[in-house]
């Protein structure tokens, strides 16, 4: 992308969207492995893997493959990491099956904010991995410390995290004593995976225990608890963005904070239920923001290879004005785009994931 374009200035940092994603995910995924074990019922590894699959993979190699043709890729060169195709065959296969970020030479190649998807695709080989052993340890206790079984998974990936954190801030450090990004170094090895990451779904996988506790009626919430949250996660999360200086390096022990922060604001949404104002709900249940939901995965995945397609071609304006027209054109394209990939992709897979619900795995367990 061209240096300066105003076109690059809303997405040079999208750390706390990445943030936001990994909590979510940690709650999604791990709740029905929480369900399965206060309940003893089956985890079902084999559905849960099959539906992941389904999930990411169709969409992914059909933007993969379009970004390829816009040329919209990054790969690493002589000249350092550029935009362009990727020619070889073993990092085209590397990246197509989201194992790019694992070594120095293809870290962060392919669609750039692809990154965040490989490290989603770590977590979800760790997290059955995770769920077996607390359930294998849930079985053998007594049913009262059953909960605080379930607890030791988000600790474990809160350990992780931090570990790799450490380890990325000042055992392998990068050469230019900042965000690797995708420099083909071990620093951006490590923070690109999963080890420097993991706290960041540990959040949402504590939030997933928490609210199965609600749901069975273990456990009732005190009065006030939505406004202690929101209190609390403002006194986190404002000091943690202005430590950070607006740069994505997410091995900063201020990302971890973050995590904690919009877990507490993500917790407000999902176990308000009732209690949350009509005009929430009305918001979240909108068809505008129904139609982005189904959409957002696809338009994560074209938006940069169509920025970078546009900003090669000159089809970019400067200044601020330049940047509102240049958003509202990749706004239009990346969503009729996404449109088309959920309607002819994500929706046949789904239709497919949803049949083998309804095989035999139906019920509240579905993500």
């Amino acid at each position: 992308m061209g240096e300066g374009t105003a076109i690059a200035v809303p997405f040079e940092t999208l750390a706390l969207g990445v943030t936001l994603f990994f909590g979510l995910s940690g709650f999604l995924l791990y709740l029905p492995f929480v369900r399965a074990v206060m309940e003893q019922r089956d985890l079902r590894i084999a559905a849960y893997a099959r539906n992941r699959a389904l999930r990411i993979l169709p969409a992914y190699w059909l933007a993969l493959a379009g970004a390829l043709v816009l040329g919209g890729t990054f790969v690493h060169s002589a000249a350092g990491t550029v935009v362009g195709r990727i020619t070889d065959p073993v990092d085209l296969l590397l990246t197509a099956g989201l194992l790019q970020n694992l070594q120095p030479a293809t870290v962060g190649t392919g669609i750039g904010p692809a990154w965040s998807l490989a490290v989603e695709a770590q977590f979800y080989l760790l997290l059955p991995v995770l769920a077996l052993a607390v359930a294998a340890v849930a079985a053998r206790s007594d049913p009262s410390r059953r909960v605080a079984t379930l607890a030791v998974a988000p600790i474990v990936l809160l350990a992780l995290g931090l570990s790799g954190k450490a380890v990325a801030a000042w055992v392998i450090t990068s050469p230019r004593g900042e965000f690797g990004g995708f420099d083909p170094t071990w620093h951006a090895v490590v923070e690109r995976s999963l080890w420097a990451q993991a706290d960041l779904f540990a959040f949402g996988m504590a939030l997933a225990v928490v609210y199965a506790c609600v749901e069975s009626r273990r456990l009732r919430l005190p009065r006030g608890w939505r406004v202690g949250c929101l209190g609390l996660a403002a006194l986190v999360l404002l000091p943690c963005i202005a430590t950070a200086h607006g740069s994505e390096q997410t091995y900063l022990v201020q990302n971890t904070g973050e995590a904690f922060a919009l877990s507490l604001v993500l917790a407000t949404v999902v176990l308000a239920d009732r209690a949350a104002p009509r005009r929430v709900l009305w918001l979240l249940d909108s068809r505008a923001l129904l139609f982005v939901g189904l959409c957002s995965y696809s338009l994560f995945l074209w938006h940069e290879p169509l920025i970078h397609w546009l900003d090669r071609h000159d089809l970019t304006l400067g200044g601020w004005g330049g940047l509102v027209a240049n958003s509202i054109v990749v706004a239009i394209l990346a969503t009729a785009i996404a449109a088309l990939a959920y309607r002819y992709v994500e929706r046949p897979a789904l239709r497919r994931k949803r049949s083998m619900l309804s095989a035999g795995q139906a019920g509240r367990g579905a993500t």
